[in-house]
C-alpha cells in the first residue's frame, strides 16, 4: 500500500516536471508591444488605464471565505459523527468566528 502511494507521488512529480519543461520549451519568447497592450472588449483602451484597486469589500470577502470553510468543517463533523471531545473545539472555533462576523455585521468596516 505504501509503495503504491510512493509510486503515485513519483509518477505525478515526473509528469508535472515534464509538463513544465514542455511549456518552457514550446512557449513563444518574442513579446510584442501590441500583444502586451491593454484592451477593453477587443479594442484598444480610449484613455490611459490607471490600475488602482478598491479594497472596500476585501474584508467582507475574507469573512465570507472563512464562514464558507467553517460551514464545510461543521458539515463534515456532523456527517462523520465525530468524537465528542472535538465538539468543544468546534464550539470554540465558532465563538472565535463570531468576533470578526459581529464586527462586520455591526458596521465596523463601513466607509
Amino acid at each position: 500500500m505504501l509503495y503504491n502511494f510512493i509510486a503515485f507521488i513519483v509518477v505525478m512529480a515526473i509528469a508535472g516536471l515534464s509538463l513544465w519543461l514542455l511549456t518552457v520549451a514550446v512557449a513563444p519568447k518574442n513579446p510584442h508591444p501590441v500583444k502586451e497592450d491593454t484592451y477593453e472588449c477587443g479594442l484598444p483602451a480610449p484613455e490611459p488605464i490607471i490600475s488602482s484597486v478598491n479594497f472596500q469589500y476585501y474584508f467582507y470577502a475574507i469573512i465570507f471565505i472563512a464562514m464558507d470553510i467553517a460551514g464545510v468543517l461543521f458539515v463534515l463533523y456532523a456527517i462523520g459523527k465525530g468524537d465528542p471531545k472535538f465538539g468543544w473545539i468546534f464550539i470554540l472555533f465558532s465563538l472565535l468566528l463570531m468576533i470578526p462576523l459581529s464586527y462586520v455585521m455591526f458596521g465596523g468596516k463601513r466607509e
